[in-house]
């Protein structure tokens, strides 16, 4: 299953009558390309996407050969549309009635690429690494829970300070806590550096050293950014019951 959906553009820059008619060209577009590569797919527009059931030659990878196709459809389907999109690509199924988790897969891949590689990414489910083990949890109330846990004191602080914090603790993991590669991403003098992990590890403990608590704060953070809670993050994770 490929999934694509149109970039939104700020409101009002597309009238209803110029979004139908795109969404109509759009529509033919995709069918064309998509049996092109595929003359047996089935592919269809609706009202917010584009989707299409197809098929993968049975002597390579699957999921490597549907990653590949999605993106020779996005190649073929940008030359004739200058619209951006985001693609998703479920895991192969075998069968009709895997059709609507083949969906929610392909779904969430394109959500969850264009939220981390931003707009006109072509994304596997089986790609997403710790992102698809989270969302395959349907209970949000338990991930806000955990988020919660993590980096409760954190997430308290006024906006500016929490904000600014966060950044320096994502680009602290994301370079594998090496505090001088950290630095430089961020331009910050390595002893402002230093000074700000005291404060991290203050509020949320000595995660420098902790591995455990390290992967549980890295798991929040990554919550974090596949909920796009983040602009409402106090009102929602100051308890764990919060809404």
């Amino acid at each position: 299953m490929v999934v694509a959906e149109l970039e939104p553009l700020p409101d009002g820059e597309r009238s209803n009558l110029e979004e139908q008619r795109l969404r109509a060209r759009l529509t033919d577009a995709w069918t064309s390309v998509v049996c092109g590569g595929d003359p047996g797919a089935a592919a269809a527009g609706f009202a917010s996407e584009l989707v299409a059931i197809v098929g993968v030659p049975p002597d390579r990878d699957p999921a490597e050969a549907a990653v590949s196709l999605a993106s020779t459809i996005a190649t073929g389907l940008a030359q004739r549309s200058r619209q951006p999109l985001s693609f998703g690509v479920s895991r192969p199924i075998g069968t009709p009635t895997e059709l609507a988790t083949a969906y929610d897969q392909a779904t969430k891949a394109m959500q969850i690429g264009r939220r981390i590689h931003g707009p006109g990414a072509v994304t596997g489910f089986d790609s997403l690494g710790v992102y698809r083990l989270l969302s395959l949890i349907d209970d949000t109330e338990e991930l806000r829970s955990f988020a919660h846990e993590s980096l409760g004191p954190l997430l308290a602080l006024d906006r500016p300070e929490r904000d600014d914090l966060l950044q320096t603790l994502e680009t602290l993991v994301e370079c594998n806590l090496n505090v001088a590669k950290a630095a430089r991403r961020l331009y910050f003098h390595y002893n402002t550096l230093r000074y700000r992990i005291i404060k991290l590890e203050r509020l949320l403990g000595p995660f420098t050293t902790n591995p455990n608590l390290r992967l549980q704060i890295e798991l929040a953070l990554q919550i974090i950014r596949i909920r796009e809670m983040l602009q409402d993050m106090p009102d929602q994770l100051r308890a764990p019951g919060g809404r």
